[in-house]
């Protein structure tokens, strides 16, 4: 069982993080990933630095710990192509070492560039097409275009590819997304709380081919679970709100979080005290079809943590 930390990004200045980077290096911690927002999930004290500025940046600060993008929707914010030559140029540099995830949207982020939101039938058929679209730009030795319904380009060529094969780890959260998973990614980044996450999802990317790692994604902390537990209920509670994948405005989803009890964060998010605490919940993750979790951390105290995990946690994995 793999065991990495994303950092997230919303709480603290971004240089804040690149310091967070070095120590769950020194913890031994698979990966390190960090958002792709544009809009954070609440307002209030709120952040949302551009991902493809900070990973690089941690990339330089760290040795050899492989960094993600926890994920990248090449549909209206950002072109396939741009998202091509910027991710085979951060292989060039950091050979090896970047992780590319990709998925189809959340409206917060995306709306800003849209006239008005798609369906998610048509945000997957874009997504099919930048998928296609990337894939020739990494690997295309000549000039090519495209024409596509929702993507078409006269030639280009990709002056800048990767030096390493680029495995897509493509989010999915339901079965329909779990399919184009299996078809488009290399890997499947899912939800840890989804309900029944072990038949919809997982059961699902493997029964249409998918072979690749399963990674369990969760928002967590360790430290004081009342304090914990408070900070996250004015914060990311919202993604507990179904309402809200057709919300854009953080002030909407921050005021959202008034719906959402103290049982239902607990059962949904991991909130730690002691080291078996995140022992046992790593158990769960792997009897419902996980190869690799990773935490969101949201704790306070975040290098204690990751010295405990070095310590107590991750030599019993």
């Amino acid at each position: 069982m793999k065991f990495s930390i994303d950092l997230g990004g919303m709480y603290e200045p971004p240089g804040y993080y690149l310091d967070r980077a070095e120590c769950v290096e020194a913890a031994g911690f698979d990966a390190l990933w960090f958002g792709d927002h544009f809009q954070p999930w609440f307002h209030s004290g709120g952040r949302a630095p551009f991902a493809y500025a900070w990973i690089p940046a941690a990339l330089e600060r760290t040795d050899s710990i492989p960094v993600g993008v926890f994920v990248t929707p090449p549909l209206y914010r950002y072109h396939p192509l741009v998202v091509a030559n910027a991710t085979a140029t951060i292989d060039e540099l950091y050979p090896g070492r970047f992780r590319f995830g990709a998925g189809t949207g959340e409206r917060m982020n995306e709306e800003p560039f849209v006239d008005e939101w798609p369906s998610w039938d048509e945000r997957a058929a874009r997504t099919r097409e930048a998928l296609e679209i990337i894939e020739q730009y990494w690997t295309s030795d000549e000039f090519f275009g495209y024409d596509g319904k929702h993507f078409s380009f006269e030639t280009v060529y990709p002056y800048e590819q990767p030096t390493s094969d680029l495995d897509v780890y493509f989010s999915a959260t339901g079965p329909k997304s779990a399919r184009l998973a299996a078809e488009y990614g290399d890997h499947l980044v899912t939800i840890a709380g989804v309900p029944d996450v072990e038949d919809r999802v997982v059961r699902t990317y493997r029964e249409h081919g998918g072979d690749g790692e399963v990674i369990f994604q969760t928002v967590g902390g360790y430290g004081d679970v009342d304090r914990l537990c408070e900070r996250v209920m004015n914060s990311f509670a919202s993604t507990l709100v179904p309402k809200n994948v057709d919300e854009a405005d953080p002030r909407e989803l921050e005021a959202s979080t008034e719906e959402v009890t103290r049982e239902e964060l607990e059962e949904a998010f991991l909130f730690a005290s002691a080291p078996a605490d995140v022992l046992e919940w790593i158990d769960r993750q792997e009897e419902k079809g996980a190869d690799h979790v990773v935490v969101t951390d949201v704790s306070y105290e975040q290098d204690e943590f990751y010295e405990t995990a070095a310590d107590e946690i991750l030599p019993e994995l």
